[in-house]
C-alpha cells in the first residue's frame, strides 16, 4: 500500500516489520520477563493489562474500551506462556497462533477459579500480577489457596519501556502511519469543515496503511478549543485565524506512536506566532538535554525555563500535563514525568526508552488567541536521542519566529 503526501510517500509493502526474527523477539521477550521475575523472586506473573498479554503472547486484542478485561497469561520462570481467552477469540486464537500451547477459554464467572487451575497445573506458588481489582484478588486467593499475591505491574512496565532493536524497527515503521494520519488530516484541514470531519480523514489515512486502530479518539480540536485544551474533537467549525491542534496517535502491529502538532488555518495573528514560537524553542529545549543519565526532571526543567522566561509561565503545560510518557504497546507507559505541581516522577532516562515530548502553552483567558501544543515520537540512543516521528506542518516556517 502507498499513501503520497505533501510530505512525501510513506510505503508499507516490503516492510522492515516483515524481516524480523518474529519467534526470535518472542523468545527475547518472555527472557526479559523471566530475568524479571528470578530477580523478584516470582514463580510466574499473572498479566492481565492488555499490553501485557500482547507483549507475553503476540495475541492481538480487540481494541475497544470494552474488552479491558477480556484476556490474561500466565508466564512461568521455566518459560511456560499460558494464554487465557474469552469464548469468542478461542477459535482464531488456535489457529493463527501456533506457537502457543496452552490456549485456554476464560468466563466471566468462574475466572478465579479459571486462574487457579493454571497455577495448579505449572505449580507456581508465588505469583506477581500487573492489575487485579479488590474484588477479583479477593476470589483469586480464595480459590488458589496456598499461591502468594504479589504486585508486580511497575516492574513490568518498566521493563517493556526499554525496547529491543526489532522493537524500534516495528515503531519506526509505526510512526509513518501516524504521520501519514497527521498529513491526511492536515490535506482536509481548511476553514469550513468540523473538527470531526478533519479527524475522519487523519483515521481514514492510517487504517489505509494498516493501522489496527487509533490508539485514542484523534484528538482535533481548534480556536478557543485549544486555549481549553479539548483533547477530542467536536462538532465546532474551524473558522480563519484559528489555531488548530492535532494530537494523533496510532496502533500498528501491536505498538503506539504519538505525534501532536499545531498549525493555523488562514494567517497567524502575532501573538499566535509567539505562542508557537516560545512552544517549539521549549520542545527545542527539551530535546536538547534529552540522553541516557537524564532524568525526565531535567527535561521537564529545560522545557519549562523557556516558556517561564518568554512570559507564559501560568499558561504552560506544566499546570495541565506531565511533559513527556513513554511509547511502546501502551500509549502511555513508562518512564513518566512530574505531573502537575509536583517533582515526581522522575525517571533517569536509558537507552531504549522511546518518548513522545510535548510542551504546551494554552491561553484559557485568552480564547481568541488559543494555546498550541508541539511533541514527537523519539528513542533514547547511546549518545542521546533519535527523532523517529516528524509531523511538522507546512505552516511551520509561517507561525515559527527563529
Amino acid at each position: 500500500m502507498l499513501y503520497t503526501s505533501n510530505k512525501g510517500s510513506f510505503v508499507v509493502r516490503n516492510s522492515t516489520s516483515r524481516r524480523i526474527d518474529v519467534d526470535g523477539l518472542r523468545k527475547k521477550k518472555i527472557d526479559k520477563l523471566r530475568a524479571l521475575m528470578k530477580k523478584e523472586g516470582l514463580d510466574a506473573l499473572l498479566l492481565n493489562r492488555i499490553e501485557n498479554v500482547r507483549y507475553s503472547t503476540d495475541a492481538r486484542p480487540v481494541v475497544s474500551m470494552w474488552f479491558q478485561n477480556s484476556y490474561s497469561s500466565v508466564v512461568t520462570t521455566g518459560g511456560d506462556v499460558v494464554l487465557l481467552t474469552v469464548p469468542g477469540d478461542y477459535m482464531h486464537f488456535k489457529h493463527y497462533m501456533p506457537w502457543m500451547q496452552d490456549i485456554r477459554e476464560m468466563h466471566g464467572l468462574g475466572r478465579a477459579e479459571e486462574v487457579a487451575k493454571v497455577f495448579s497445573d505449572y505449580k507456581v506458588k508465588r505469583v506477581g500480577f500487573d492489575q487485579l481489582g479488590y474484588d477479583e484478588h479477593q476470589a483469586v486467593a480464595k480459590a488458589a489457596k496456598g499461591v502468594e499475591l504479589v504486585s508486580a505491574g511497575g516492574k513490568v512496565a518498566e521493563e517493556r519501556a526499554v525496547k529491543f532493536d526489532e522493537e524500534l524497527a516495528i515503531m519506526q515503521e509505526a510512526s509513518k502511519v501516524t504521520e501519514a494520519s497527521i498529513r491526511g488530516a492536515l490535506k482536509s484541514a481548511k476553514a469550513g469543515m468540523r473538527e470531526y470531519e478533519i479527524a475522519a480523514e487523519g483515521e481514514y489515512a492510517a487504517r489505509k496503511l494498516g493501522a489496527e486502530g487509533m490508539s485514542w479518539g484523534l484528538a482535533t480540536f481548534s480556536g478557543l478549543n485549544t486555549g481549553l485544551m479539548l483533547r477530542h474533537d467536536s462538532e465546532k467549525v474551524v473558522r480563519s485565524g484559528e489555531l488548530l491542534i492535532m494530537g494523533y496517535a496510532t496502533i500498528f502491529k501491536g505498538y503506539n506512536t504519538d505525534i501532536t502538532i499545531t498549525t493555523v488555518i488562514g494567517k497567524p495573528s502575532k501573538k499566535q506566532k509567539e505562542i508557537y514560537t516560545a512552544t517549539y524553542d521549549s520542545y527545542l529545549a527539551a530535546l536538547k538535554v534529552t540522553k541516557p543519565g537524564a532524568t525526565t526532571l531535567d527535561v521537564h526543567n529545560a522545557a519549562e525555563n523557556v516558556i517561564v522566561e518568554r512570559g507564559y509561565g501560568p499558561y504552560s503545560f506544566s499546570r495541565i500535563q506531565p511533559i513527556l510518557h513513554g511509547v511502546g504497546m501502551n500509549v502511555y507507559e513508562p518512564p513518566f514525568s512530574p505531573e502537575p505541581g509536583k517533582k515526581e516522577p522522575s525517571v533517569k532516562l536509558k537507552p531504549g526508552h522511546v518518548l513522545a515530548i510535548e510542551p504546551a502553552i494554552t491561553l484559557y483567558d485568552d480564547l481568541k488567541v488559543g494555546g498550541c501544543r508541539i511533541g514527537e515520537t523519539l528513542v533514547v540512543t547511546e549518545n542521546g536521542y533519535r527523532l523517529m516521528t516528524d509531523g511538522k506542518p507546512e505552516t511551520h516556517e509561517s507561525l515559527y519566529e527563529n
